[in-house]
């Protein structure tokens, strides 16, 4: 079996492919798991499970890292409080949105 991310072999050896490390080392990291020590692929399901609680901080992370230095427009703003925000960060930017549209020239 082989995906972008890792290979399983006929012997059911399982390795990272170069960018399925790069993708998958950081999040598994976060549950204290090295990537290059999962040697099969139950260990790898096992390592994913473990890292679940960690997996909405890791996408805030990179979507931070993308996202760095580019402009925060409302709209992005509004999405990023639906993901990552609270309650009341919600209610916030999607009023702010709501506003610039009410404002927006058709």
């Amino acid at each position: 079996m082989q995906t972008q991310n890792y290979v399983v072999d006929s012997n059911g050896n399982f390795r990272f492919t170069k960018t399925g490390l790069k993708s998958q080392a950081p999040l598994l990291a976060k549950a204290g798991i090295d990537a290059q020590g999962i040697k099969t692929y139950d260990h790898y399901v096992q390592a994913r499970q473990a890292a679940s609680p960690y997996f909405l901080e890791y996408l805030k992370e990179e979507a931070d890292k993308m996202l760095k230095g580019k402009p925060q427009s409302t709209e992005w703003l509004a999405i990023r409080s639906i993901a990552y925000g609270t309650a009341e960060d919600q209610i916030k930017w999607l009023n702010k949105l709501k506003l610039k549209k009410s404002f927006t020239i058709v």
